[in-house]
């Protein structure tokens, strides 16, 4: 007879559960970044128009949208663990596909493939919090959002200073570089789906019917309006940042540095997450004050662009209290059998409307000449995002 596992075992099984799940959240995040980090060379060498670049951002954000409630629907089916692995597999292969494109198409091609991984993939990570952590879904939504934000920070922060002279300037090769991440972070979740230690509890035989179950939570359409501004504004920022800074005579290199603040803000959102919401009466308050501070954090790129490091850095640190938040909520709030549902749609609504940001600056800076017209459309969603946390029911506030 077999019994319980030992409370040192159990710790040793959450913390490389823990750490795989921040393994996989790092490469959802810094394969994608590292396209705006090198889009001044990749719109040269392809002959991208402002439009067709903020297309690099946009397509996969579509995807996201599109697949987060089949991916939802899937780590129900065959269970998060599987649905990870998988997914870091495709995610290394569309983004070795931008390597290899020699044109727009085959280059499209890629950023779709590595959006339709990480759009299958985030939800199966708040699905994975809630089976490996139930009781502690915070911690464990805090461990994967500081990989998502740290993967930013990698993404931005390395490929255009460090990996590409590493490579002798192709930005080709710094995507394959990229894609060994994700073979990797495969390599480790294939040794937990076969590990029975680690299989946890059973998948739910029958799953509650996905349209009675998606919007089940309190607070959820204030808390959509909130992760659709905030990932407008984040991958915004994300893909017009170095060009902005390129066309104002930056290199490459030193364009480097303000998305890497906003990455580095992102990393201290994370970290302060618990400390705000605690201090702010729950995730109302933090929502809140972080939309009044990011609004601020886009004035200033109208009114102070001499600071945009500091700005770039205070918009990071909002947009990632509210990610982390938004990605907490469903394994908070709900049910094992719901959490996947809640989580998919918020991940829908949030990612499809996302592309309002690289898209819309795109569209305004070629229509204008200038990036004014795409910062004051930032603010506008900030202070949406302000208003809609005013929303947000107090009876759901404490629950961190």
């Amino acid at each position: 007879m077999t019994g319980s596992p030992s409370p040192m075992a159990t710790r040793r099984r959450l913390l490389l559960g823990l750490s795989m799940s921040w393994l996989a959240a790092v490469n959802c995040r810094a394969p994608f970044v590292a396209t705006g980090a090198l889009l001044p060379l990749v719109m040269v060498s392809l002959h991208l128009s402002q439009v067709a670049a903020s297309l690099l951002t946009a397509l996969p954000l579509l995807v996201l949208a599109v697949l987060s409630i089949p991916g939802a629907l899937l780590g129900d089916r065959i269970g998060p663990y599987a649905v990870l692995f998988g997914t870091q597999l495709v995610i290394a292969a569309g983004g070795a596909l931008r390597g290899w494109a020699h044109g727009p198409t085959l280059f499209l091609m890629g950023v779709g493939i590595l959006g339709a991984g990480i759009g299958l993939a985030q939800p199966a990570l708040v699905q994975a919090a809630k089976r490996m952590a139930t009781g502690r879904e915070t911690l464990a939504t805090t461990v994967y959002s500081n990989g998502l934000v740290l993967g930013g920070l990698l993404g931005s922060a390395l490929s255009a200073p460090v990996l590409l002279p590493l490579v002798g300037g192709s930005w080709r090769d710094v995507f394959f570089l990229w894609s060994g991440l994700g073979v990797l972070a495969a390599a480790g979740w294939a040794v937990l789906v076969a590990s029975k230690a680690f299989r946890g509890p059973p998948v739910p035989a029958r799953p509650v019917h996905w349209r009675r179950g998606s919007w089940s939570m309190p607070g959820l359409a204030p808390l959509t309006v909130v992760f659709c501004a905030e990932s407008a504004v984040f991958y915004g920022l994300v893909t017009w940042l170095p060009d902005y800074d390129v066309a104002h005579g930056a290199t490459v290199a030193a364009a480097a540095v303000p998305v890497s603040a906003l990455s580095l803000g992102s990393v201290a959102g994370v970290l302060l997450t618990p400390v705000l919401a605690r201090w702010l009466s729950g995730f109302r308050g933090a929502l809140l004050a972080t939309g009044v501070a990011d609004l601020a954090a886009q004035l200033g790129f109208l009114l102070a662009p001499a600071a945009g490091t500091a700005w770039a850095a205070l918009a990071g640190a909002a947009t990632a209290v509210a990610l982390t938040l938004g990605m907490a909520a469903p394994a908070v709030f709900t049910t094992p059998e719901r959490t996947g549902r809640v989580s998919g749609v918020l991940l829908a609504w949030g990612y499809g409307i996302g592309m309002v940001g690289p898209l819309g600056i795109g569209w305004l800076r070629q229509l204008t000449g200038a990036f004014t017209g795409g910062f004051w459309l930032l603010a506008s969603l900030a202070g949406l995002w302000a208003l809609a946390a005013l929303f947000f029911p107090r009876v759901a506030a404490t629950g961190t």
